[in-house]
């Protein structure tokens, strides 16, 4: 039987040597032969530094990428933001509609409903609720006003009205009701039974004024008065002079003097009666800081 063949060995590289000069007729010799040195070396890998270069490059540019994208985010997020807001400014759904009132029962309701018509349609978060309490506040009636809103559409009012405590009668005839600071609440024509008069012809005043002394002093001093000296005060007089004074039960009358340190001579007032106890006496004098009695 015939040999196998051999398997063939792969086909050499011929080398092509350089033309040779040497013949004598002139011609080139060309010589090519077989080189089986073995294949061409495949090209090395790169160093391991490099790659870790490479690598490094591009993780710094994935980062810098995720920064933009985060920023992008950001700036998207904000401007979405005032957008919303903008839009919550002006939405009708936003706007007040309903006003409440709460503690108002002399407070001039011409008066309070301007302000509560001005305070409807506005946007309910930028509302000028400040100057809305200015408004209800400069009401003759009102000491104190707050308001606050409730969303969406809702602002409720909270009033402290003033205490009337006193009323004097005017050069022009009418009364004019005040508080303890001094404050016409009110002008009316009859004398009111639920107040303590102030004999003496005052200022002709218009509500929401503030009449200064010796009347103002008479309304502080009843507003001072201890309860048991309270229950017995009848009326408190002014005199052309600028001087107080207070009628009391038992035909009593407590001469103040000029409209100050009405604690100090409130304290003799309450401290002379005490001593005096069931004696008989028609004046407690004050006026000096010192009390006499006569």
């Amino acid at each position: 039987p015939s040999k196998p063949s051999s398997p063939a060995k792969p086909a050499a590289a011929r080398k092509v040597s350089a033309p040779s000069s040497g013949s004598s007729s002139g011609k080139k010799r060309v010589v090519i032969s077989d080189d089986d040195s073995g294949p061409v070396p495949a090209s090395e890998p790169a160093p391991a530094g490099a790659s870790r270069f490479r690598q490094r490059r591009i993780a710094i540019r994935r980062a810098a990428g995720r920064r933009r994208l985060r920023w992008f985010s950001l700036v998207g997020i904000a401007v979405a933001a005032v957008l919303v807001i903008l839009l919550l400014l002006t939405s009708p759904i936003l706007s007040i509609r309903n006003v409440e009132v709460e503690g108002n029962v002399y407070a001039d309701p011409t008066m309070l409903g301007e302000v509560i018509s001005d305070l409807k349609g506005e946007p309910i978060l930028t509302a000028d609720l400040h100057a809305a309490e200015v408004r209800l506040e400069s009401i003759p009636w009102v000491r104190e006003a707050s308001l606050s809103t409730h969303l969406p559409s809702r602002v409720l009012i909270q009033i402290v009205e003033r205490r009337p405590i006193a009323f004097y009668r005017a050069v022009d005839g009418f009364n004019r009701v005040i508080d303890r600071d001094g404050r016409v609440l009110d002008v009316i024509e009859g004398d009111p039974v639920d107040y303590f008069p102030i004999r003496g012809t005052g200022p002709n005043l218009s509500a929401g004024d503030t009449v200064g002394q010796p009347f103002l002093g008479a309304a502080q001093l009843i507003n001072a008065l201890p309860a048991d000296l309270l229950a017995r005060l009848i009326a408190m007089s002014v005199s052309a002079d600028g001087d107080v004074s207070m009628s009391l039960t038992n035909e009593v009358e407590v001469l103040f003097g000029r409209p100050n340190d009405f604690q100090t001579k409130l304290v003799g007032v309450v401290n002379e009666i005490k001593k005096q106890g069931s004696n008989k006496y028609a004046t407690i004098d004050v006026s000096s800081g010192e009390p006499s009695v006569r």
